[in-house]
């Protein structure tokens, strides 16, 4: 073998998997066609899950610094602003980071490729999958390189984090059914001023289409997205210039046949203003058009689909880049475990099981959405510009539609309760985390008269948590949980004031126990541990080997294999 995971494409997701397989000691091999890291981005939301996941690999403050929190949602209709939505700290007890970031995708790229950098893996850039050939234990790929030399590599995994052109779909043979918008994107970094809200989302809306205003780290930087005009779709060199007028005409009132502003010293001429917005300078432009559709399938034998490759959607939500990162999130623990012979191959099937969802309802929701945004019909219109906002603004007054809220656009809510690594061994009250879901974000005194410490920080995402509230580690844990071999620690949570109230919030029981992926989902979950019920899931659906030691935290008595 030249490698043991190699994985195609550099971009937010290749680089996400990358990152979490060389943090658990899988040799990787990253290729991409490219010259080098990406300059120029169309993805900006980044969202709590996101930054809880970064913050393993010690990039989320660095992250928050070089980003800027979206303090809420303006929207506008005629020229008029007409609702706010206050976002804040909207997922405050929720998350360690409970607001949207705003941070372009080059940004991001940069941040993971510099982790990646220092565990020693380099992305071989001007490097292009041209083949791959499947045998049984192995993978043969073709990759032509920048001097017209074609290189075999040989890898027991490929990952196909290539884009929505993907070569290694292309070569598995997988359809990707959809198709694309009628509708034409584009993507401007400005210099603006105007009546925008500053440090919040703009959103202007307009018979047809919508204009988007992200604040950007520095003085009136805005970068502008939004639907072409119908008339400007089929315009042969367009350029910013030519949109200015109609952005100025929905957005400050302008005529879009006269231009009133003019530009201040920009490269590229950008002239549009009306009487609430001018443009000083365009810095980068483009246009593009978008899809909705999902690969028939993640997986083919031994290569994997993620991110843009596996599916695409309307850019609503802020959704598509973080949900990459989450596929390569969910892939990287089990791949890491069967590469490292700890874990049978079956459980790689899990991932399509757990993901494949997570898509369709993604492009549900988000054609819904996009759908709404841009009809064109009386009805249709008059509510998204005269109506919804408002009730959007009241009804995010109302704390429970705020945690609902977050959940869903955060990712914070995704689960997997259908997963077959999913079980629950009794029922538990309504309000408590089940099976599939990702545990709750806590801050508790994990040993007895110990400081309070963020739960998230504290646990190994390389390894399996098992969390007890209310009961001790039984003594015959030590026999039974021999499979975790030594992938599972143990935190016997104590009985505390603090503790108690947090708990309560989280609808957590005592007792209860909650057996943590590596990922932060809850796998196996119930009230009173039964030993025998965790050494039938560690060893049935995990499929976990024997060797090795585990460790355990606070209270409990460690749990290692072998005895």
């Amino acid at each position: 073998m030249n490698t043991e995971v190699l994985v195609i494409g550099a971009g937010p997701t290749g680089l996400m998997l990358a990152n979490q397989l060389a943090r658990r000691h899988v040799h990787v091999t990253v290729i991409d066609q490219h010259a080098g890291p990406s300059i120029q981005t169309k993805a900006l939301g980044v969202q709590a899950r996101t930054l809880e996941i970064y913050s393993r690999l010690g990039i989320a403050e660095r992250a928050v610094e070089l980003g800027r929190r979206a303090a809420g949602a303006t929207l506008w209709s005629g020229g008029k602003r007409v609702a706010r939505v206050p976002l804040g700290d909207i997922g405050a007890d929720l998350s360690p980071y409970p607001f949207l970031l705003i941070l372009g995708q080059d940004v991001n790229e940069a941040l993971l490729g510099d982790a990646l950098g220092e565990q020693d893996v380099h992305v071989q850039w001007n490097s292009r999958l041209v083949d791959l050939v499947q045998a049984p234990d192995a993978v043969t790929a073709k990759i032509a390189r920048q001097d017209g030399s074609v290189e075999e590599i040989t890898a027991r995994w490929v990952a196909g984090c290539d884009g929505a052109r993907s070569t290694v779909r292309e070569a598995c043979g997988i359809p990707f059914s959809g198709a694309p918008y009628p509708h034409v994107f584009y993507v401007a970094d400005t210099r603006a001023t105007g009546s925008m809200a500053p440090d919040e989302l703009n959103i202007y809306l307009w018979r047809g289409g919508f204009h988007l205003f992200f604040p950007l780290p520095g003085k009136d930087h805005w970068r502008v997205v939004g639907i072409l005009p119908a008339e400007l779709r089929s315009v042969e060199g367009l350029t910013f210039d030519a949109v200015a007028p109609f952005v100025c005409r929905e957005v400050g009132g302008a005529d879009p046949g006269a231009a009133t502003g003019t530009d201040t010293g920009t490269d590229t001429g950008v002239s549009g203003a009306g009487p609430h917005l001018a443009f000083q300078d365009c810095n980068w432009f483009s246009t593009y058009q978008v899809h909705h559709r999902r690969a028939a399938r993640f997986r083919d034998r031994r290569c994997f689909l993620l991110g843009d490759a596996a599916h695409i959607h309307s850019p609503v939500g802020a959704q598509g880049m973080n949900t990459g990162l989450q596929d390569a999130y969910n892939l990287a623990w089990k791949l890491a475990l069967v590469q490292s012979g700890n874990a049978g191959e079956d459980l790689l099937g899990s991932y399509e099981i757990e993901r494949v969802p997570v898509a369709d309802r993604l492009l549900r929701t988000t054609d819904q959405a996009f759908g709404f945004l841009i009809s064109e019909s009386w009805f249709a219109e008059a509510f998204r510009t005269r109506i919804v906002q408002r009730v959007i603004a009241m009804a995010m007054r109302r704390e429970r539609t705020r945690r609902l809220a977050f959940r869903t656009i955060s990712q914070t809510g995704i689960r997997y309760r259908n997963s077959p690594l999913s079980r629950m061994q009794a029922r538990l009250p309504d309000e408590a985390p089940r099976a599939g879901d990702r545990f709750p974000w806590l801050q508790l005194r994990l040993i007895a008269g110990g400081p309070v410490e963020d739960l998230f920080a504290k646990l190994d995402d390389t390894r399996f948590n098992l969390m007890l509230f209310g009961q001790p580690a039984p003594a015959s844990a030590r026999k039974h949980a021999a499979e975790a071999g030594g992938l599972m620690t143990t935190h016997v949570i104590p009985a505390d004031p603090v503790n108690d109230r947090a708990l309560s919030r989280a609808g957590i029981p005592r007792p209860s126990f909650f057996l943590l992926r590596p990922d932060g989902h809850v796998g196996l979950a119930g009230s009173m541990l039964d030993a025998a019920a965790l050494d039938d899931y560690l060893t049935g659906p995990v499929q976990l080997r024997k060797g090795g030691d585990a460790e355990s935290t606070g209270d409990s008595a460690a749990l290692p294999a072998g005895n």
